[in-house]
């Protein structure tokens, strides 16, 4: 929120002590015993906004921006939340301590996000979704593999089928199919994630900001990384990988909510537009190849 310059009345932002339109000082000295109110911390200098939070007039010294906007005094800029995760206490916690911790507040209690530090390290951020990653990914992969290894046991019951076939379908084949597709899935699958989770995060940015967020794009990474400890649910077999997705929006929207300090409709706008719109898109992809196919079909 902008503040009129005294002398031009060029607005100003919280925390500037010189006007950028004029350049005159905004540091005014109050007068004594006059009418014009003056700072609640410094009495001697002209309180030239006052705090939304608490109603008191600050001066130009003690004037701040709160998370969303709205102007504060140094006080109460000072008691915005700033409760570190049990991820940001590695060293003292230890990586695995602290990686399960976090993981039971963003699952159970996600309303922590709302008095959570919002800014991090993009490392620390990415290390975390990775970590998340690799238990679905390693029971995708050996789902696969025991699929492709029981299949020859299958073609053994259609003796028609269990011949070789000159075409590399074989029951060795398939066996080996399945080790290659878990060994892919493993080692391949975290860091693919990881590259899914920064290009969410940065559509899921431009979103928010097109909702007024003005916190940098750290605090949505680490708001989306953190969501995704639900994908830890994907060591559950079959059941996991389908309750994550839900499960990670969920998350999603307390922590960017949280950590944005925003509001719950822009919040939900920024958690759930993306996912809709891929949706709307793949589905309407499909109903479209269905058409076209259809289409011809018919007039063959």
């Amino acid at each position: 929120m902008s503040i009129p310059c005294p002398y031009c009345q060029h607005p100003f932002p919280p925390g500037a002590q010189s006007c950028p339109g004029c350049g005159a000082s905004l540091l005014l000295e109050a007068v004594p015993g006059g009418t014009q109110p003056v700072c609640a911390v410094h009495p001697t200098l002209r309180g030239l906004g006052t705090c939304s939070r608490c109603g008191t007039f600050a001066c130009a010294r003690c004037l701040r921006s709160g998370p969303q906007g709205e102007t504060l005094c140094v006080r109460c800029h000072q008691l915005e939340p700033d409760a570190p995760m049990p991820w940001d206490q590695r060293q003292e916690l230890g990586m695995w301590r602290a990686f399960w911790k976090t993981l039971g507040q963003v699952l159970l209690h996600p309303g922590t996000f709302s008095h959570a530090r919002a800014e991090g390290r993009t490392s620390d951020s990415l290390l975390f979704a990775l970590l998340c990653s690799v238990p679905a990914c390693f029971m995708t992969g050996l789902t696969y593999m025991l699929i492709f290894v029981g299949m020859p046991s299958l073609m053994e019951a259609f003796p028609e089928s269990s011949q070789p076939t000159g075409d590399g379908s074989g029951p060795v084949f398939m066996r080996w199919l399945g080790v290659v597709m878990f060994v892919a899935t493993t080692l391949l699958g975290p860091p693919l994630s990881v590259l899914m989770t920064l290009m969410g995060a940065g559509v899921d940015h431009l979103v928010l900001r097109a909702g007024g967020v003005t916190r940098p794009f750290n605090v949505t990474l680490r708001a989306h990384s953190l969501s995704e400890a639900a994908w830890t649910l994907g060591i559950v077999p079959f059941i996991g990988t389908q309750v994550a997705p839900f499960w990670a929006l969920v998350s999603r929207f307390f922590a960017y909510r949280g950590l944005h300090r925003t509001t719950t409709g822009t919040a939900l706008v920024g958690t759930l537009l993306a996912p809709l719109a891929s949706c709307c898109l793949c589905g309407g992809g499909y109903i479209g190849l269905l058409f076209l196919i259809f289409s011809r079909a018919a007039q063959k």
